[in-house]
């Protein structure tokens, strides 16, 4: 009975890191899925419309995992920790992160077994974007797994802005839907992000493949590694660590700009900041 007690104990103790190992690997499985599928078949069985949908749907069952749902994202993992701290949320934020990063290695390893034989009649040389092995058809498969920039660039500095705006407006969004004013309005918080994963997608998704997300692109990318080699970090200048830093400063943006403007609610450090500059009469108080 005690050791039954104490393994209930675990699996609720665990349970939030389960949620985000398991919800980011759904997502890479559904999303670098669908890029494979989309890719490997020369887009006779895939558009950019099925990518946009395959991910917002994607991020829409994941947060179907528990209550509250995982964010599955390090970017917005971190940026409510930042913006809207709860008891024990830093105590939580490195296993969480490390959740995140590991199910998204292992979605990676899952969509590489599935699609492996596709993979190597597809793109026989396994070549990187940006990377010094070239395909004669052109084909880049390591680009399945993890993001890389459009070779319209002038600089990285022009793809981290992309990445920015599109965790920017992920954030801004989230935050709406979720807000409980507008719960009215939102009668399915999961329904109404996949709607603003599908317009992040369409509108901001072509230059980069809006990684918006950390995990979704480092934990691939350190599976790519394995069969791909070394090349994966360093092609493209060195380009993988604009999906790192990128989307965690545009959430802090995101956040920052809804919670100063729109939110009304409690528990937002830049809410109460405001709140608290203020005079009764609604005025700014600047001294």
């Amino acid at each position: 009975m005690s050791f039954f007690r104490k393994f209930v104990l675990s699996r609720r103790t665990l349970k939030p890191y389960v949620a985000e190992f398991l919800g980011t690997a759904l997502l890479i499985v559904i999303g670098d899925g669908v890029v494979a599928q989309c890719l490997l078949s020369d887009y006779q069985y895939g558009t950019w419309l099925s990518i946009n949908i395959a991910w917002a749907a994607a991020v829409c069952i994941s947060g179907y995992l528990s209550d509250p749902s995982p964010t599955i994202n390090p970017a917005v993992t971190i940026c409510l920790a930042l913006v809207r701290p709860t008891p024990g949320q830093w105590k939580k934020l490195p296993g969480k992160i490390c959740a995140q990063v590991l199910g998204g290695f292992v979605g990676a390893a899952l969509v590489y077994i599935n699609y492996r034989s596709a993979i190597e009649a597809w793109d026989p040389e396994y070549t990187i974007p940006g990377g010094s092995i070239l395909s004669p058809k052109g084909h880049h498969s390591a680009g399945i797994f993890s993001t890389y920039p459009a070779a319209h660039f002038s600089s990285n500095w022009e793809a981290a802005f992309s990445e920015w705006i599109g965790a920017a407006v992920l954030m801004f969004g989230s935050l709406s839907i979720s807000d409980p004013h507008n719960g009215v309005r939102f009668q399915s918080q999961q329904v109404s992000v996949f709607l603003l994963m599908t317009a992040i997608g369409a509108a901001l998704g072509w230059q980069t493949g809006y990684a918006i997300n950390p995990a979704r692109d480092l934990g691939p990318r350190l599976f790519s590694a394995i069969v791909y080699g070394r090349e994966v970090f360093s092609s493209a200048n060195y380009y993988f660590v604009v999906p790192i830093f990128a989307p965690i400063l545009g959430c802090i943006v995101g956040a920052t700009v809804y919670d100063s403007l729109l939110y009304e609610g409690d528990g937002s450090r830049v809410t109460d900041a405001l709140d608290k500059a203020e005079n009764r009469d609604g005025t700014l108080r600047l001294d």
